[in-house]
């Protein structure tokens, strides 16, 4: 995935909004074209017509980042001189973009959502803890959790993220951070730091495996584990389906925040948006994707570090047995 440079947000913008854009119009210009050819396809691939699923939703999300972009544009401008109430609004706007493309991400795959424990992520201040599968779900706080309570939820999130036009412009606006996974590591810690830093009742989320599970990054992680922390390597090693959680940003924020809850959120069933091969099987066309959230009090923490290592790797056993659907 690319990797725009944090600096110079003019430049990467007027890039990233200029291929969004052409990429939309050459879409919709095309559409006559690619829905026969799509359709052909699907008849002879027998595949849920998922290329001509695909290619909708290309063509809805990269016209609806310039729709959005123009929103968030004239938002800034009515509300310039109020910084709270400019907030505010883009808080909403943010709860409706990622709203929305997860309807029409439901509708074009025939996806179903089963939660549970969505009355434990509420209310804050709380660090949220997400496994990381798909591009998906970074989406799923926003739009179950954010949108329907109007809760604050500030981003630790990768870079490359800024390639997207509407999470840099309107992730900017708000508290965020967008983490150079192969920078300084105690410049991106301190940047996790200062995001913690006057909570009120906001929520602080991050994805504690730092990247996207895969059978070679889970080969790779573990063999850095061997190396640097060889004590773990029994505990990393027994989770399945998930990366052993990377203690840096974690540890961070526990230690910024020792009188806030955690809440845990695992997921299984978009395992199969993580790469483009997977997609095309359309084997994603009708899933179900299952959903778990719990909450542990900040009493409950521990303050040492070493007990508070193994109570985190304790929280992700749990992720891996609801992630594999085995009993816990």
């Amino acid at each position: 995935m690319v990797k725009p440079r944090k600096e110079g947000a003019t430049r990467r913008r007027v890039l990233s909004i200029s291929l969004y854009a052409t990429l939309a119009v050459v879409l919709v210009a095309s559409a006559p074209l690619w829905l026969a050819a799509a359709f052909l396809v699907g008849l002879a691939r027998r595949r849920s017509f998922i290329v001509l699923r695909l290619l909708l939703f290309g063509t809805f999300y990269f016209s609806f980042e310039i729709f959005t972009l123009l929103r968030i544009a004239m938002v800034c401008i009515r509300f310039r001189r109020s910084p709270d109430r400019l907030q505010t609004r883009i808080v909403a706007l943010q709860g409706w973009w990622a709203g929305t493309i997860m309807g029409v991400a439901r509708g074009l795959l025939q996806l179903d959502f089963s939660i549970e424990g969505l009355e434990q992520a509420t209310p804050g201040p709380a660090i949220l803890l997400i496994r990381h599968a798909s591009i998906l779900d970074t989406l799923l706080p926003s739009v179950f959790i954010q949108r329907p309570t109007g809760w604050r939820v500030r981003y630790v999130v990768k870079q490359e993220l800024l390639a997207d036009p509407c999470l840099d412009v309107a992730g900017h606006i708000l508290p965020n951070y967008f983490v150079d996974r192969t920078g300084d590591t105690q410049r991106e810690l301190a940047g996790i730091r200062a995001l913690a830093a006057d909570l009120g009742t906001d929520g602080v989320l991050i994805f504690p495996e730092g990247t996207r599970f895969s059978e070679q990054k889970q080969a790779r992680v573990l063999q850095r584990i061997a190396r640097e922390t060889p004590a773990l390597l029994p505990r990393a090693e027994a989770l399945e389906g998930v990366l052993p959680p990377k203690l840096g940003g974690v540890t961070t924020l526990l230690d910024e925040l020792p009188e806030v809850d955690c809440v845990f959120l695992a997921h299984r069933g978009l395992e199969r948006f993580a790469k483009i091969h997977d997609l095309l099987s359309g084997e994603v066309v009708g899933e179900t994707v299952h959903v778990r959230i719990w909450r542990v009090r900040a009493d409950e923490i521990p303050r040492d570090d070493d007990a508070r290592v193994r109570w985190l790797f304790d929280q992700w056993d749990h992720v891996s047995a609801f992630v594999t659907n085995r009993a816990r």
